[in-house]
Protein backbone atom coordinates (compact mmCIF):
# COMPACT_ATOMS: atom_id res chain seq x y z
CA UNK A 1 0.00 0.00 0.00
CA UNK A 2 2.78 2.36 0.26
CA UNK A 3 3.70 2.60 -3.29
CA UNK A 4 0.25 3.01 -3.79
CA UNK A 5 -0.40 5.74 -1.51
CA UNK A 6 3.17 7.20 -2.92
CA UNK A 7 1.61 7.69 -6.14
CA UNK A 8 -1.96 9.19 -4.77
CA UNK A 9 0.48 11.77 -3.19
CA UNK A 10 2.11 12.49 -6.11
CA UNK A 11 -0.35 13.08 -8.54
CA UNK A 12 -2.61 14.97 -5.48
CA UNK A 13 -2.68 18.44 -6.59
CA UNK A 14 -1.05 20.59 -9.35
CA UNK A 15 1.49 17.81 -10.28
CA UNK A 16 -1.42 15.02 -11.10
CA UNK A 17 -3.46 17.82 -12.95
CA UNK A 18 -0.68 19.05 -14.86
CA UNK A 19 0.01 15.35 -15.91
CA UNK A 20 -3.58 14.42 -16.26
CA UNK A 21 -3.57 17.27 -18.90
CA UNK A 22 -0.80 15.93 -20.99
CA UNK A 23 1.63 18.71 -19.54
CA UNK A 24 4.55 16.31 -18.23
CA UNK A 25 7.61 17.31 -18.43
CA UNK A 26 9.97 14.38 -20.24
CA UNK A 27 12.39 16.19 -22.07
CA UNK A 28 14.64 14.70 -19.33
CA UNK A 29 14.90 10.94 -18.92
CA UNK A 30 15.44 11.59 -15.44
CA UNK A 31 12.77 14.41 -14.32
CA UNK A 32 11.04 13.63 -11.36
CA UNK A 33 7.40 13.19 -14.34
CA UNK A 34 9.51 10.50 -15.77
CA UNK A 35 9.87 8.83 -12.25
CA UNK A 36 6.48 9.58 -11.90
CA UNK A 37 5.34 7.62 -14.87
CA UNK A 38 7.97 4.66 -13.82
CA UNK A 39 5.78 4.34 -10.52
CA UNK A 40 2.27 4.24 -12.61
CA UNK A 41 3.76 1.70 -15.06
CA UNK A 42 5.17 -0.42 -12.24
CA UNK A 43 1.57 -0.54 -10.19
CA UNK A 44 -0.78 -0.68 -13.47
CA UNK A 45 -2.65 -3.88 -14.62
CA UNK A 46 -0.90 -5.16 -17.96
CA UNK A 47 -3.81 -5.10 -19.77
CA UNK A 48 -4.67 -1.55 -18.86
CA UNK A 49 -1.08 -0.92 -19.82
CA UNK A 50 -1.49 -2.19 -23.44
CA UNK A 51 -5.12 -0.08 -23.38
CA UNK A 52 -2.82 3.25 -22.69
CA UNK A 53 0.52 2.55 -24.94
CA UNK A 54 -2.07 1.47 -27.86
CA UNK A 55 -4.23 4.51 -27.22
CA UNK A 56 -0.28 6.46 -27.07
CA UNK A 57 -0.16 4.92 -30.71
CA UNK A 58 -3.10 6.54 -32.05
CA UNK A 59 -2.93 9.57 -30.98
CA UNK A 60 1.01 10.27 -31.90
CA UNK A 61 1.07 12.08 -34.73
CA UNK A 62 2.55 9.88 -37.46
CA UNK A 63 5.12 12.22 -38.49
CA UNK A 64 5.97 13.94 -35.24
CA UNK A 65 7.10 10.43 -34.06
CA UNK A 66 8.85 9.58 -37.20
CA UNK A 67 10.89 13.58 -36.46
CA UNK A 68 11.42 11.88 -32.80
CA UNK A 69 13.29 8.70 -34.22
CA UNK A 70 15.06 9.77 -36.97
CA UNK A 71 16.02 12.96 -34.36
CA UNK A 72 16.70 16.61 -35.54
CA UNK A 73 20.28 16.07 -34.88
CA UNK A 74 20.82 13.16 -33.19
CA UNK A 75 18.55 10.21 -33.16
CA UNK A 76 16.78 9.39 -29.33
CA UNK A 77 17.82 5.75 -30.21
CA UNK A 78 21.40 6.13 -31.22
CA UNK A 79 21.78 7.07 -27.25
CA UNK A 80 20.83 3.89 -25.94
CA UNK A 81 23.26 1.70 -27.40
CA UNK A 82 23.29 -1.59 -29.38
CA UNK A 83 21.92 -3.77 -26.64
CA UNK A 84 18.65 -1.27 -26.11
CA UNK A 85 18.12 -1.01 -29.87
CA UNK A 86 18.10 -5.47 -29.89
CA UNK A 87 15.56 -4.95 -27.26
CA UNK A 88 13.08 -2.46 -28.75
CA UNK A 89 13.83 -4.92 -32.57
CA UNK A 90 13.09 -7.82 -30.65
CA UNK A 91 9.96 -6.76 -28.73
CA UNK A 92 8.69 -5.54 -31.84
CA UNK A 93 9.35 -8.47 -33.99
CA UNK A 94 8.14 -10.93 -31.52
CA UNK A 95 4.89 -9.29 -31.32
CA UNK A 96 4.67 -8.68 -35.07
CA UNK A 97 5.25 -12.01 -35.18
CA UNK A 98 2.82 -13.42 -32.43
CA UNK A 99 0.09 -11.67 -34.35
CA UNK A 100 0.42 -13.19 -37.58
CA UNK A 101 1.90 -9.91 -39.69
CA UNK A 102 5.70 -10.13 -39.51
CA UNK A 103 5.34 -12.39 -42.54
CA UNK A 104 7.40 -10.23 -45.21
CA UNK A 105 7.84 -7.11 -43.10
CA UNK A 106 11.05 -6.65 -45.79
CA UNK A 107 9.00 -5.95 -48.44
CA UNK A 108 6.31 -3.59 -46.58
CA UNK A 109 8.49 -1.77 -44.67
CA UNK A 110 10.79 0.91 -46.55
CA UNK A 111 14.07 1.11 -45.16
CA UNK A 112 14.19 -2.48 -43.36
CA UNK A 113 16.89 -4.27 -44.86
CA UNK A 114 16.56 -7.34 -42.42
CA UNK A 115 14.58 -8.61 -39.67
CA UNK A 116 17.74 -9.67 -37.32
CA UNK A 117 17.50 -7.65 -34.60
CA UNK A 118 21.34 -8.06 -33.80
CA UNK A 119 21.94 -6.53 -37.36
CA UNK A 120 19.32 -3.80 -37.08
CA UNK A 121 20.93 -0.78 -36.63
CA UNK A 122 18.79 2.42 -35.36
CA UNK A 123 17.63 3.74 -38.66
CA UNK A 124 15.93 0.02 -39.06
CA UNK A 125 14.27 -0.03 -35.86
CA UNK A 126 13.17 3.57 -35.88
CA UNK A 127 11.50 2.09 -39.44
CA UNK A 128 10.17 -1.05 -37.69
CA UNK A 129 8.73 1.28 -34.67
CA UNK A 130 7.06 4.13 -37.35
CA UNK A 131 5.56 0.94 -39.28
CA UNK A 132 3.87 -0.47 -35.82
CA UNK A 133 2.68 2.60 -34.65
CA UNK A 134 1.27 3.59 -37.71
CA UNK A 135 -0.48 0.43 -39.14
CA UNK A 136 -0.95 -2.13 -35.77
CA UNK A 137 -1.52 0.11 -33.05
CA UNK A 138 -2.10 -2.63 -30.56
CA UNK A 139 0.66 -4.61 -31.15
CA UNK A 140 2.61 -1.03 -30.56
CA UNK A 141 0.92 -1.11 -27.29
CA UNK A 142 1.98 -4.40 -25.88
CA UNK A 143 5.17 -3.95 -27.09
CA UNK A 144 5.67 -0.45 -25.47
CA UNK A 145 4.23 -2.14 -22.34
CA UNK A 146 6.68 -4.96 -22.59
CA UNK A 147 9.38 -2.38 -23.04
CA UNK A 148 8.30 -0.15 -20.26
CA UNK A 149 7.68 -2.57 -17.51
CA UNK A 150 10.96 -4.61 -18.18
CA UNK A 151 13.29 -1.94 -19.64
CA UNK A 152 11.65 1.07 -18.46
CA UNK A 153 15.64 3.37 -18.79
CA UNK A 154 14.11 2.55 -23.11
CA UNK A 155 10.61 3.67 -23.01
CA UNK A 156 11.54 7.94 -23.13
CA UNK A 157 13.96 6.94 -26.52
CA UNK A 158 11.08 4.55 -28.32
CA UNK A 159 8.12 6.98 -27.10
CA UNK A 160 9.23 9.90 -26.97
CA UNK A 161 7.94 13.18 -25.28
CA UNK A 162 5.20 13.48 -26.71
CA UNK A 163 4.13 10.06 -26.55
CA UNK A 164 5.20 9.86 -23.03
CA UNK A 165 2.88 12.81 -21.96
CA UNK A 166 0.11 11.19 -23.72
CA UNK A 167 0.45 7.91 -21.82
CA UNK A 168 1.17 9.92 -18.58
CA UNK A 169 -2.26 11.68 -19.17
CA UNK A 170 -4.23 8.37 -19.47
CA UNK A 171 -2.31 6.91 -16.61
CA UNK A 172 -2.40 9.77 -13.99
CA UNK A 173 -6.42 10.22 -14.89
CA UNK A 174 -6.88 7.23 -13.97
CA UNK A 175 -5.27 6.99 -10.42
CA UNK A 176 -6.45 10.00 -9.74
CA UNK A 177 -9.73 8.66 -10.55
CA UNK A 178 -9.63 5.09 -9.12
CA UNK A 179 -7.04 5.91 -6.45
CA UNK A 180 -5.03 2.68 -7.53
Amino acid sequence: MGLLSDIGSMLSGQDGQRMAAGQGQFQDPSSPDMQAMHAMIDRSDPLQLQQVFSHVAQRMNPQEYGQHLSGEGQSPLSGIGGGGLKTIASTLLQHLGGSGVAGNLLSKIPGLSTTDPQQMDQNQVAALARYTQQNHPDIFGRAATQIGQNHPDLLHGFLGKAGLAIGAAALASHFMKTGK
